[in-house]
Formats: C-alpha cells, structure tokens, sequence
C-alpha cells in the first residue's frame, strides 16, 4: 500500500509529466501551427512515448485547450483541467497576482496591477493566435478557440467589474459594459503580436502602452 509520502511524489512526477508535455505541444503550436503538430512530434519533443500523450489528453485539442490554459495561468502554475463546466471566478484565483488585485485599494493601483501582469499573459499566448485560427476546420479544436475567447471576455467582465467597484471606479460616463468591451478589443494577444513582433516594440515599453491607453479610456485623468 502507498503511504502518503509515495503518493505526493508520484503524483507531482504525473504532474511533471503533463507540464512538459503541454509545453511541448505549445512549443510546437508556435512552431508549427495546429496543423502542422502531430501527437508524434509531441511526444518527442516532451521525451514521452506516444500512449502516453493520446491516454493523457485523448485528442489533440484537448493539447490544445490546455497549452491555451497553460500559456494563460503560467506554465509552471498549470494543474490540468477543471472537470466540467467552472465559473470564471474559479479560474482567475490561479493568477499569482489575482490576489494583490482584489485587494488593491483603489481603481488606479488595480487596473496598474492587471495591466503589468496581463501583459505576461498576452506575450505567452500571442504566438498561439496562427494555431489558433488554423484550429477552425477542426470542429472539437474550434470549439476550444470558442470557449477560450468565452472565458477571455467573461475573465475581463470580473476584471472591470472589480475596478469598478473600487475607490476612483471608471471615469464618468462609461459604464461596466462598455468599459468591458474596450478593454476585450484593446488588450488582446493580438495587438500585443502587432507591436511586439510587427513593430518590433520591447515587453516594457508595451506594458507602458497598455497601461496609458487602458487608463485613459477606463479611469480619465487623474490628479
């Protein structure tokens, strides 16, 4: 009979196992696009056989619901799945940050909060985005594209919501809907690509975007 200890270990050597191969199948997402990945070169790349990729996961968009899920919360921070359907509010705590967001004080040191660490989240996905679209003609992976982009918007909804509810709020005349939506067109992995990769911009000085464009639009000036 295992005794506690044999089991931790076990467990965090399966966990270990996962890790490096969602790492691999994002790796080779990037890489490759989703098409061009095979469950092969997964289990190469993450020094794995092949069974146990397919008795892992089962299909490749599940790779790739969790290399999306993964990129989102940190590599190093992923567990698996949520079994079943979850509420958005399940999902944020697995943020390092999100607990330093809750507690900030005002609407300013929030938004400042999301901003610099979203930021991260935006460069580990962007690079998936090709992957991404070239899901499309795969109905199981398509519908994974769907739900990610679900929880994105459902994610930012808390995010201003709780803005909102803070000392400062949103400025005048914008309301919790439109400040949502804003911010879904505005901080997107895509737009990060767009300057980082396209224009050739450095991690700090998006960040410094972001936050200026997101400030102005969502809180107005401050004194």
């Amino acid at each position: 009979m295992s005794t506690p200890k044999v089991a931790a270990s076990r467990a965090e050597r399966t966990l270990a196992t996962r890790r490096r191969m969602v790492r691999a199948a994002y790796d080779l997402f990037c890489a490759h696009g989703y098409l061009g990945t095979t469950i092969t070169a997964v289990a190469k790349e993450a020094a794995v056989a092949v069974p146990t990729v397919y008795y892992t996961f089962g299909t490749k968009a599940a790779l790739l619901d969790e290399s999306i899920g993964a990129a989102i919360a940190g590599f190093d921070r992923w567990p698996q799945p949520p079994p079943g359907p979850v509420e958005i509010t399940e999902l944020l705590p697995w943020h390092s940050w999100w607990a330093d967001f809750e507690a900030a004080e005002t609407s300013v040191a929030a938004l400042d909060i999301f901003v610099t660490h979203g930021v991260g989240v935006l460069q580990r996905v962007g690079p998936l985005i090709p992957a991404m679209h070239g899901a499309t003609g795969d109905a199981e992976a398509a519908a994974v594209v769907r739900i990610a982009e679900e929880r994105r918007v459902d994610s930012y909804r808390e995010v201003v919501r709780l803005i909102a509810s803070k000392p400062g709020g949103l400025r005048r005349g914008v309301s919790s809907t439109q400040a949502t939506d804003m911010v879904v067109v505005l901080f997107s992995a895509e737009l990060y690509q767009s300057l980082a990769v396209g224009r050739g911009w450095s991690h700090r000085r998006c960040v410094g975007f972001f936050r200026d464009v997101l400030t102005a639009q969502l809180l107005g000036a401050r004194e």
